[in-house]
């Protein structure tokens, strides 16, 4: 795997199964990653298809800071800028999290990332005072919104990756459902909503990947109507000076997760929100994290810790 380092927008390690011969099932590589839809057949599945992998595109074209015209670079370049619906959402969004959370979940983590990847090719850790000078430019209050327009504080910069993908999702299988698409899933590199039933006419099974074994599941639960996602360090990091440092990194101090935790999944009724939160509570930690999600409507967790140990939120499945 390639040592690429990022805070909050990293491939997560959830897998579905099994294979339907009844289910029209396509796979493309979508933001960075592998985006695979799995829908009952219906008359027309194969435009429905075409469509929802368009729009898959149309999101990322405004949502990624990889992507020089996105709405999100012309927000940080120009610091105020009038957004699209679908963005204001995500950054609302965002915002809750940050603040359900206290911070743990930042999308104003940008310039953090852009640092950890300057200092990798150096091959050196950033300073405590390089860390302390970035700090001061993000922060998620510094964020500010009136009606469609986002205005943000001099040299703060944002980056959606940590909760994009899963807004996609849900609106990916917005489009579907509103088509008639009764029964489907949607994996975009395990940020994950199923709706309806399997081929079974059951409900779907969600298995959560052990991060101790590569390829194997370590749980599994049956579910439908409902967004998944995890959080792991395990399989993303950086080697700066053959010290493995983890991608997830700590907004408030600026440096990597260095906790007993491995992974997180978190069960919401849409993926945006499971995803902000498997990164939010995977830097609050294990009892913060579950007293969090304990108070949380229709929100459960999983947390997996590195002696194995396996804890869950007072609602999970099994």
């Amino acid at each position: 795997m390639k040592n690429k380092i990022f805070i909050f927008f990293l491939i997560k390690s959830i897998l579905c199964f099994p294979q339907k011969e009844n289910f029209i099932n396509r796979t493309e590589f979508l933001l960075d990653t592998i985006f695979n839809i799995q829908i009952e057949r219906v008359e027309n599945s194969d435009t429905l298809l075409n469509q929802a992998f368009e729009l898959v595109k149309k999101l990322e074209d405004k949502l990624s800071i990889f992507k020089e015209d996105s709405e999100v670079s012309k927000l940080n370049k120009y610091k105020r800028y009038k957004v699209s619906n679908e963005v204001l959402e995500v950054i609302k969004k965002s915002i809750y999290i940050s603040k359900i959370t206290d911070g743990a979940f930042d999308i104003t983590c940008k310039k953090i990332i852009d640092l950890y990847k300057h200092k990798s090719k150096q091959n050196i850790l950033p300073t405590e005072k390089e860390i302390n000078k970035v700090l001061k430019e993000t922060g998620w209050k510094k964020i500010k919104i009136k009606e469609n327009e986002i205005f943000l504080s001099d040299l703060v910069e944002i980056d959606l990756g940590g909760i994009a993908k899963g807004f996609i999702v849900d609106k990916v299988a917005d489009f579907l459902k509103s088509k008639g698409v009764k029964n489907g899933i949607i994996n975009a590199g395990g940020d994950i909503y199923c709706w309806g039933t399997n081929q079974r006419n059951k409900k779907w099974r969600i298995g959560i990947e052990n991060p101790f074994e590569a390829g194997k599941i370590i749980r599994s639960f049956e579910t439908t109507e409902k967004g998944i996602a995890t959080s792991g360090n395990y399989k993303r990091y950086i080697d700066i000076k053959e010290k493995k440092i983890g991608h997830i990194i700590n907004p408030k101090t600026g440096l990597p997760i260095e906790s007993s935790v491995v992974s997180v999944t978190v069960i919401a009724p849409d993926c945006m929100t499971a995803d902000g939160l498997a990164t939010g509570i995977f830097v609050l930690g294990i009892e913060n994290g579950l007293n969090l999600v304990n108070n949380l409507k229709d929100i459960e967790c999983l947390i997996i810790e590195k002696n194995k140990k396996i804890y869950k939120s007072k609602n999970f499945f099994f």
